[in-house]
């Protein structure tokens, strides 16, 4: 595929995209020769994923989530990660989990800027564009996650960072 770049080691740039090649493909749910990462933060939560022991299955962009935009047209929000964690090591108590990575900066609203710029103002438009829109899907995925007991959590670089799964 032109344009995507086949990865081996984490890059630390969010904007890189490739395929993930899992060292335990047998964990992962679908095609282990064709996962996606669509970001270096996506990249490092693949490895986590796929090297650790309490994680017994996992998958991305599953499930599918539908989900009702503000003028109510229905759209598909295709979560980041899926995953099956056994957190104790006792078998009997598995956990499911559906996670979105995402900036901290998108998990509060945006601030109206004090200098109101054209370009400054479209900036801000596009901002409130995407947390309207990403609440409504975050919505939407608790639903989903309490309907089939699962858990729904957003993973930031703050996290990822402090996981040791990014430089700090």
């Amino acid at each position: 595929m032109t344009g995507v770049q086949t990865c081996a080691l984490p890059i630390y740039n969010k904007y890189k995209q490739g395929f993930f090649h899992p060292q335990n493909p047998m964990k992962y749910i679908g095609d282990p020769t064709n996962i996606k990462f669509r970001s270096s933060w996506e990249y490092a939560f693949c490895t986590f994923l796929d090297m650790n022991d309490k994680i017994i299955k996992w998958s991305c962009e599953q499930p599918v989530i539908t989900y009702s935009d503000l003028r109510g047209k229905v759209h598909r929000y295709y979560i980041d990660f899926f995953y099956q964690i056994c957190p104790n090591g006792d078998p009997n108590n598995l956990k499911n989990v559906i996670a979105e990575i995402k900036p901290s900066s998108e998990l509060v609203p945006p601030q109206k800027p004090v200098n109101e710029s054209g370009k400054k103002l479209e900036s801000y438009e596009y901002a409130v564009r995407t947390h309207i829109k990403n609440k409504l899907k975050w919505d939407a995925a608790v639903d989903y996650a309490k309907k089939h007991n699962m858990e729904f959590v957003i993973i930031t670089e703050k996290t990822l960072k402090e996981k040791g799964l990014l430089p700090r």
